[in-house]
């Protein structure tokens, strides 16, 4: 896991569900930049998430609202965001598989901070800090919560890395 993560935020509202984030109208998903290309296609959004020209998103951080990822258990919506560019979620609160699909792929950081964030937010520079647990927004820092016993997994990258180090099957 990248300890620093710096970028511009993006911002989605409650509620947002994986079929949003990865439409099913779209299956089969044909790689990585397919997946890329339509993250969050369905979100409206100005400017949207991922850019058409380039087919990738200038954001790298999503700041959201209540229960992010809900919906189906679609593990290629933390793909789709991550593959276009997104690094970190900050939501005030996730769907519980999404977060674990997060965590155990090792693709996406979700933070959980019960601030109300809104659109006003998108496109400001962002860092996060993760040894601090600490992201700063402007000239404002916000402190949040350690991932308690997911931290290992977190840090080792995702769930299969870190069974690899555990088992001692190797990297």
């Amino acid at each position: 896991m990248q300890q620093l993560i710096q970028g511009k935020a993006f911002y989605c509202g409650d509620f947002v569900d994986t079929d949003v984030m990865s439409p099913g109208r779209f299956e089969p998903y044909e790689g990585r930049d397919h997946l890329a290309s339509i993250a969050l296609i369905d979100y409206r959004a100005n400017p949207p998430f991922v850019d058409p020209q380039t087919r990738r998103s200038p954001f790298t951080v999503i700041f959201a609202g209540r229960e992010f990822g809900c919906g189906s258990s679609r593990e290629t919506a933390p793909q789709a965001l991550a593959y276009a560019g997104a690094k970190v979620v900050i939501a005030r609160s996730f769907a519980r598989i999404f977060f674990r699909n997060c965590v155990n792929m090792g693709l996406l950081l979700p933070i959980i901070y019960d601030h109300p964030f809104d659109e006003n937010i998108v496109g400001t520079e962002v860092t996060v800090d993760v040894p601090a647990l600490t992201f700063r927004v402007g000239d404002q820092e916000f402190k949040f919560n350690d991932f308690g016993p997911l931290t290992d997994i977190i840090q080792a990258g995702g769930l299969t890395p870190y069974n690899k180090q555990h088992l001692h099957l190797g990297a």
